[in-house]
């Protein structure tokens, strides 16, 4: 016989009523622990299966509280009523530790990439707002960004969505933030529609794959200007960008980059766009 049909003594034991109201826990709950084998009844009457509970039986509910408090999932606390250990089995707890550890990084991604697409959103906002399309100078502190050197056709939403360029992240288990960067050698021949190689660039803020090829981008001063509306039409403001610099004595680089700040990702309304157009420069030494 088991040791649910063999204890009778019921007056020392807790009903399942009593113990779902002194530990705070509903019928449901209690029922779902014994069909998961986590907290098996003392004694099950064979009258009418009134189930009984003893208190160092009820004493485990805390317990298992207090380890889904730490993450784990009932279904990994099977040992809890059978150990007579609390503290059963250390590799749980490492394995469970490691776990909450990729966890705790995922979430500071996830929580990167959003804060940093709603900063992207203000930023687009603002520049619409107030139709910022000056020319400033400014400087971009040095970092480290994924990319891929792909062809480039001047089909913008194939650059920006980049089907490959996703994939290609997702195969290197690569997680990325912030806006999409297309970096160009040459300003005159994008702006002569001439431009038919492109490196697609992003920050990423995670990289499992060591060995993934990265660039660094700023620790320089750059021309800077936001363009407004369809890109089709963006090489107008690489025109206005390098009479600026003639005026103003700067020595442009040959190379350009495109910051999409408000893009396809966004929206499907090319008027919305706002994309902050970067070109190397410094100014002339007299």
């Amino acid at each position: 016989m088991n040791k649910m049909e063999n204890c009778t003594n019921v007056n020392q034991m807790y009903s399942i009523g009593e113990v779902a109201k002194i530990c705070n826990v509903s019928r449901k709950t209690l029922r779902f622990y014994e069909q998961l084998g986590l907290l098996t009844p003392d004694h099950v009457s064979l009258e009418n299966g009134y189930r009984y509970y003893t208190e160092k039986t009820m004493n485990l509910i805390p317990v298992i509280k207090y380890y889904k408090q730490m993450g784990f999932k009932l279904q990994e606390m099977g040992n809890v009523q059978n150990t007579g250990d609390y503290f059963y089995q250390e590799t749980n707890f490492l394995t469970k530790l490691s776990e909450l550890k990729r966890e705790e990084q995922r979430i500071r991604n996830s929580y990167t990439a959003v804060s940093d697409w709603i900063g992207l959103l203000r930023e687009g906002s603002i520049a619409i707002e107030n139709q910022l399309q000056n020319v400033n100078v400014k400087y971009l502190d040095r970092e480290s960004y994924v990319f891929m050197e792909q062809d480039f056709c001047y089909n913008y939403m194939d650059a920006v969505i980049n089907i490959p360029w996703v994939n290609y992240l997702e195969e290197q288990d690569c997680e990325i933030t912030g806006p999409v960067i297309l970096h160009f050698e040459n300003c005159e021949e994008k702006m002569a529609c001439k431009s038919r190689k492109m490196n697609v660039m992003q920050k990423p803020v995670s990289i499992a794959n060591s060995e993934m090829p990265t660039t660094f981008f700023g620790g320089q001063m750059f021309l800077s200007s936001y363009y407004l509306g369809d890109p089709a039409e963006i090489c107008q403001q690489y025109k206005k960008m390098l009479l600026w610099a003639k005026e103003h004595d700067y020595q442009c680089s040959d190379e350009v980059y495109e910051r999409y700040v408000i893009d396809y990702w966004s929206t499907m309304n090319v008027d919305n766009f706002v994309i902050e157009l970067l070109i190397p420069a410094e100014k002339n030494r007299k």
